[in-house]
């Protein structure tokens, strides 16, 4: 079971060591505000990187609704992290109402489309432990649900057609289970866009590819 969740876990442990760390509220209220500029103009980035500043309560309240409001916007327009990250959200119920189909949904999409070998794999031990809480009916209901999702560039829901999926099945009632927290803050300038919403792979632990997405000054700042 601590394999199958270490991806979305291993952030959490992220940001129970910034809650250690010695507060700079005016840096962080501008990291924030550049963040926000940015995801209000549609930056999927920046809005990713803002809804781990209001996870972690930097430079704004902390405040898990809107957390969850920012993942999914930066995750309807395609971005892999958020979208694994948003599954999480909804297997434990925080910030949004807990819901296995829609969690199963965004792990299956980020299994099938992501490039990036480490959450492929959290989205498959999540899928893993979320079938463990699912009837049959559940899964292939999420699965037609993530064939017909398509990223769109406004951060809106997508509606366009799908290929062929398992035939759809009446909504079940959701099941309980657990997952992941969400992400850890990031620096004060959103990254620059490399026609890629998702970093490079490497063959290093999860722990360490996400660890890695954290700039080494908010590393000290953090002391890990």
């Amino acid at each position: 079971m601590k394999r199958a969740i270490l991806t979305v876990l291993c952030c959490a442990l992220l940001l129970a060591n910034a809650g250690t760390a010695v507060a700079d509220p005016v840096f962080d209220q501008d990291m924030a505000s550049r963040y926000l500029q940015s995801a209000k103009s549609g930056d999927d980035e920046a809005q990713f990187y803002l809804g781990a500043l209001y996870s972690a309560g930097v430079g704004v309240p902390r405040s898990d609704e809107e957390a969850y409001r920012w993942f999914s916007r930066a995750a309807d327009q395609g971005h892999a992290h958020a979208m694994l990250i948003l599954a999480g959200l909804y297997a434990i119920g925080r910030g949004v109402e807990k819901d296995n189909i829609k969690a199963y949904k965004w792990a299956y999409v980020v299994n099938g489309a992501s490039r990036v070998d480490e959450y492929r794999n959290g989205a498959r031990q999540l899928i893993g432990v979320l079938e463990t809480k699912m009837s049959r009916d559940d899964i292939n209901y999420a699965r037609v649900e993530a064939s017909r999702w398509r990223a769109t560039p406004s951060g809106r829901p997508a509606q366009s057609a799908a290929p062929p999926a398992p035939p759809p099945v009446a909504p079940p009632p959701q099941a309980a289970s657990a997952a992941s927290p969400p992400p850890a803050p990031a620096t004060a300038q959103p990254p620059a866009k490399t026609g890629s919403n998702e970093p490079s792979s490497g063959k290093k632990s999860d722990i360490d590819s996400l660890l890695d997405q954290v700039p080494s000054g908010l590393r000290k700042r953090f002391g890990f």
